[in-house]
């Protein structure tokens, strides 16, 4: 059990320095013109879900959870933010690399991810007409903005990384403990969960994919582990890794204010890992 609490700790401190990155560029945008001007763009504009879905892949769930922070602040369309979902893979790109078993599907797992986050990128963005923000800002501890872009004064090395600390530790602790419930769940139901998904058959993409869907760097080490011991098939493994996105959810719904949009962008993803995952099955049968 008290491994299960060190690894939540463990990919919750992996991450941190990721957030603490793209917090402490945000802060820096604030009072750099051209480089603002340059992100808006890169964030809203007609490469963005080709962008996301590069980033996303990159196996680090701290892009995920970036993610879901830039769309709670509206800096990001849904379509974008789904790009970044579908194309993470967190811990699975590893897991599958490193065992001779698993290395031949790695580059299917790729294209398949990326091929999808941009295709569904583009086409939700066509839908998502959620007005978006075009100043960036920090929303402190308290839930207010500490300052906007535009405001010009001078400002200590203290100053420059307060909030993006207190952001940084704000998500770390929240991640670790959302971790840890999940990581514990995970470890005391594993060999049912096993058991289960065995005997679905050509259904096991329907609950492959609401594995995927558990906020917890676990989930994505079980299905690996699954597909490896052959338990699971490759369509199976790739319904529960798009839907997966890590811890991000989790950051989605801490958020007040929007619960039916992120009940929708969990609905969302669970139906996209299930058709993956169904439409696989059928071409592996031809």
């Amino acid at each position: 059990m008290w491994n299960v609490i060190l690894d939540a700790l463990k990919d919750s401190a992996i991450a941190a320095p990721f957030l603490l990155a793209i917090y402490l560029l945000i802060e820096w945008l604030e009072s750099n013109a051209n480089a603002r001007n340059a992100a808006v763009k890169l964030l809203n504009g007609k490469f963005a879900p080709l962008v996301a879905s590069g980033v996303g892949l990159v196996p680090q769930c701290g892009f995920s959870v970036m993610a879901a922070d830039l769309y709670c602040q509206r800096y990001l369309k849904l379509g974008t933010l789904i790009a970044f979902f579908v194309a993470t893979s967190d811990e699975a790109l590893p897991i599958l690399l490193t065992n001779p078993n698993t290395v031949g599907s790695v580059w299917i797992v790729l294209l398949v991810k990326a091929v999808y986050a941009v295709a569904l990128g583009y086409l939700v963005n066509l839908f998502d007409k959620r007005a978006l923000v075009s100043r960036f800002r920090i929303k402190d501890e308290h839930g207010c903005c500490h300052h906007e872009m535009g405001e010009t004064h001078k400002r200590t090395f203290w100053g420059f990384v307060k909030h993006p600390l207190l952001h940084t530790l704000k998500i770390f602790v929240y991640i670790f403990v959302i971790n840890a419930v999940f990581g514990l769940l995970l470890y005391y139901f594993e060999q049912p969960i096993l058991t289960f998904t065995a005997n679905l058959g050509i259904a096991q993409s329907f609950f492959t994919a609401l594995i995927g869907l558990i906020p917890n760097c676990a989930s994505s080490v079980l299905l690996t582990g699954m597909y490896a011991e052959g338990v699971v098939t490759l369509p199976a493994l790739l319904a529960g890794l798009v839907s997966n996105s890590g811890i991000a959810l989790a950051i989605l719904f801490k958020q007040k204010g929007e619960f039916r949009r992120n009940v929708l962008v969990l609905l969302l993803m669970y139906f996209l890992g299930t058709l993956c995952g169904v439409v696989g099955g059928l071409f592996a049968m031809i």
